[in-house]
C-alpha cells in the first residue's frame, strides 16, 4: 500500500514530464498492472473467505442433524422415545459447542495472527535500528576538543552492504573557510554530507563537530512543506520567527521580488515552482537562520552561472563568518571557494586524504 501511494506521488511530481515524453500509455500499462496486484489479492482474499466460510457454515449446518441422524434408527425402531431423542441432541450440541472453538474463531486467530506478525516486524525493524546506533563500528559523532574545524577521524564511508565507498582519514573543515568538494558522480559527496549531518550510520570512525554549532545542508530539491509561502521559507524555524519585512527582504535579495506579496499564501510549493526558484527560496532560508555551518549540495545547480554567482557573491556578503562546504562540478564555482578538495578513485573506495589545493578566494 505505501509503495503504491508513493508511486502516485510521483507520478503527480513528474506529471509535466510524462506529458512532455507522450509517456501515458506507458504509466496507463504501468498504472494497469499495479491495479491487477490489487484486483489479484482481492480475488485471492475472496476466495480463502468463500472457502472458510463454507467448512464453517457446513459444519455448523451438519452438527445441528448429526445427532437426530445418528439415533432416528434407535426412535424410529421404538428403542428411544422422543424426549430421549431430544436429550441426546442437547447433550451432543454442548459437547459440539466445546470442541467447536478452534472452528468458529478460525477468522478470528488468523487476523490476531496477521496483527501480531505486522508488530513483530515493527519490533524488529526497532532492535535493529538500535542495534546499529549501538554498534560500535558505525559512524560516531563526538564533540570536538578544538571548535575550529570539524574533524573526520579514520572514518570510512559504507554502502548499506558493507561495500567501501568514502574513506576519509585525518580530513578536517576549518571554521570560517570556504570549500569546493569535487569528484565524479558516485563517488560519495553527498553521503559525506548525509554522514556529517549524523544521518549516515553506515560505515565507522568518528565525526568531530564543535559543541552547539549550528548545521545546514542544502541539497538540490530543496523541502518545502506544504503551508505559507512563509512557512516555507522560515522551515524548520515557526512563522512568527522573523517579520515579514525580514522575509520580504531576503526575498528580493535572491532574486524573487514577485513572491513578497504571496508570502501569505497557501500552496505546495515543491510543485508551484521551478527547481530554479525552489533553490532561491532555498538560499534565502539560509541567509534568514544563517547557520555556522552552511554545507550546498549542488544547492544552485539549475540556475544559470550569473545568477548562481550572484547567490554565491550574496552568501559571502551576508554571511562572512559562515563556513562554506559545497560540491558542484562547474569550474565557475571555484572563484567562490578558498579551498578545493576531490574525491579520487583509490581501489575499491574513494579518498580525500590530501586531495587539496588552494583556489583563489573573491
Amino acid at each position: 500500500m505505501l509503495r503504491r501511494l508513493l508511486y502516485d506521488a510521483k507520478i503527480r511530481d513528474a506529471i509535466y514530464q510524462i506529458a512532455l515524453l507522450g509517456g501515458d500509455n506507458a504509466e496507463r500499462q504501468r498504472l494497469l498492472t499495479r491495479f491487477g496486484f490489487v484486483v489479484e489479492n482481492w480475488l485471492g482474499i475472496m476466495s480463502r473467505t468463500k472457502k472458510i466460510t463454507a467448512f464453517t457454515a457446513s459444519y455448523s449446518q451438519a452438527s445441528v442433524i448429526f445427532p437426530y441422524l445418528m439415533v432416528a434408527p434407535a426412535y424410529f425402531a421404538g428403542k428411544m422415545q422422543l424426549g430421549g431423542m431430544m436429550q441426546t441432541a442437547s447433550a451432543f450440541s454442548s459437547v459440539q459447542g466445546a470442541l467447536s472453538f478452534f472452528v468458529s474463531t478460525y477468522r478470528t486467530l488468523a487476523e490476531w495472527q496477521a496483527v501480531v506478525a505486522r508488530l513483530d516486524g515493527f519490533e524488529q525493524g526497532i532492535a535493529a535500528a538500535k542495534a546499529l546506533a549501538d554498534n560500535s563500528s558505525s559512524i560516531r559523532p563526538v564533540a570536538a576538543a578544538d571548535d575550529s574545524a570539524i574533524a573526520l577521524n579514520d572514518l570510512l564511508l559504507t554502502l548499506p552492504n558493507g561495500k567501501p565507498l568514502v574513506e576519509a582519514s585525518g580530513f578536517n573543515l576549518r571554521s570560517g573557510q570556504r570549500t569546493l568538494v569535487t569528484g565524479p558522480s558516485g563517488s560519495g559527496k553527498s553521503t559525506l554530507f548525509r554522514a556529517i549531518a549524523g544521518i549516515w550510520p553506515f560505515g565507522k570512525g568518528t565525526i568531530a563537530i564543535p559543541k552547539g554549532a549550528s548545521l545546514m545542508m542544502l541539497p538540490q530539491r530543496p523541502y518545502f512543506p506544504v503551508g505559507s509561502l512563509a512557512s516555507a521559507i522560515t522551515y524548520p524555524s515557526k512563522d512568527e520567527t522573523y517579520s515579514a519585512a525580514q522575509l520580504g527582504e531576503v526575498l528580493k535579495l535572491v532574486g524573487l521580488p514577485a513572491l513578497v506579496a504571496r508570502l501569505g499564501e497557501e500552496g505546495h510549493w515543491n510543485r508551484t515552482l521551478s527547481l530554479g526558484e525552489q533553490q532561491r527560496l532555498g538560499i534565502a532560508r539560509a541567509l534568514l537562520h544563517t547557520p555556522q555551518y552552511l554545507f550546498l549540495d549542488e544547492a544552485t545547480a539549475s540556475l544559470d552561472e550569473p545568477s548562481e554567482a550572484l547567490l554565491y557573491r550574496l552568501i559571502v556578503e551576508k554571511m562572512p563568518q559562515t563556513t562554506i562546504v559545497s560540491i558542484g562540478h562547474r569550474s565557475t564555482l571555484e572563484a567562490f571557494h578558498q579551498r578545493e578538495v576531490s574525491l579520487v578513485r583509490s581501489g575499491d573506495r574513494f579518498t580525500i586524504g590530501d586531495k587539496e589545493r588552494p583556489v583563489a578566494a573573491t
